[in-house]
């Protein structure tokens, strides 16, 4: 008799057993083992993708990041120098303006090497939580390849020599 209900239920079942290579794939509601042939999925579809949130960026009311100052002059030229709005490029909703042409191939070319850490905000601010103030473009440094921005030179070197 139980011979005849599990045959007669993997009968049934046949048609909906589903092999998913990852758990994430699909969203089942209910499950059943079926010998050793998976699972069987009375409702199996494909999970809803969520939309990445926009990344947070410093920008002004124009969208402008670092206050117009060109990103590759950091590494370049180590100093800050204010970049001219007819060189400019968007990346990660936020525009950058560069002093030359030079420097947009550069930056167009690997955006994530030159973009500043932490969108823009005061480093020091943000490892605290907090947005902090805004920033001054001229209390900046380069630290292992990536461009750190704070709002005042306190708090460049709190982020700095902080442990």
């Amino acid at each position: 008799m139980v011979a005849t209900v599990v045959a007669l239920f993997a009968a049934i079942a046949a048609p909906h057993v589903v092999r998913a290579e990852s758990s994430q794939d699909l969203k089942v509601s209910k499950t059943a083992i079926v010998g050793d042939q998976g699972f069987l999925a009375q409702a199996a579809a494909p999970a809803a993708k969520k939309a990445a949130p926009k990344p947070k960026v410093n920008v002004d009311q124009s969208g402008v990041i670092l206050k117009g100052y060109d990103p590759v002059a950091y590494f370049k030229q180590h100093r800050p120098v204010k970049g001219d709005p007819k060189f400019s490029s968007t990346y990660r909703t936020a525009t950058y303006h560069f002093a030359s042409a030079a420097d947009k191939a550069a930056f167009d070319k690997n955006p994530a090497k030159y973009a500043p850490q932490y969108g823009g905000f005061c480093a020091d601010s943000m490892t605290r939580g907090e947005l902090g103030s805004d920033i001054d473009p001229n209390v900046s440094f380069v630290y292992k390849g990536k461009l750190y921005v704070c709002s005042n030179a306190k708090r460049s070197k709190d982020f700095l020599f902080e442990p």
